[in-house]
């Protein structure tokens, strides 16, 4: 009877450990808002807007994958082609001007929430 009961209790536990590691895991896959800008960060582009100009604005928002999936699907699809399926991601936007005058350039930054790798990068629009 003692040696059931400690099976027992024992598969109770490691029943409650793999459900909470892929509770947590499903839950805490997504990087934050601060993570993506920082990981925006190294992309070639921002760091060659970083050197050129003493001003930045940045500005990040979030997709999640079903949003993504359609995004795939209108005019700018090329974009996130390379974002894995059912993945999200946050797009940082970064706007370079000298002095903050109102000139320069943009560049965007697509990071995958879910890896925290950045997807793509390219130089968006200038300005002024």
């Amino acid at each position: 009877m003692k040696t059931t009961l400690e099976k027992a209790i024992i598969m109770l536990a490691i029943g409650t450990f793999v459900v909470t590691s892929i509770s947590i895991g499903a839950l805490g896959g997504s990087i934050t808002k601060e993570e993506a800008i920082e990981i925006s960060k190294n992309s070639g582009l921002v760091k060659e807007g970083m050197s050129t100009y003493d001003h930045s604005q940045v500005e990040a928002m979030y997709y999640n994958s079903s949003l993504v999936e359609q995004m795939k699907k209108g005019h700018a699809g090329d974009i996130y082609e390379k974002v894995p399926e059912e993945h999200s991601i946050w797009k940082v936007t970064w706007a370079f001007n000298p002095g903050g005058l109102m000139i320069g350039y943009t560049v965007i930054v697509i990071v995958d929430a879910e890896t925290g790798t950045i997807v793509y990068d390219t130089e968006g629009v200038g300005f002024g």
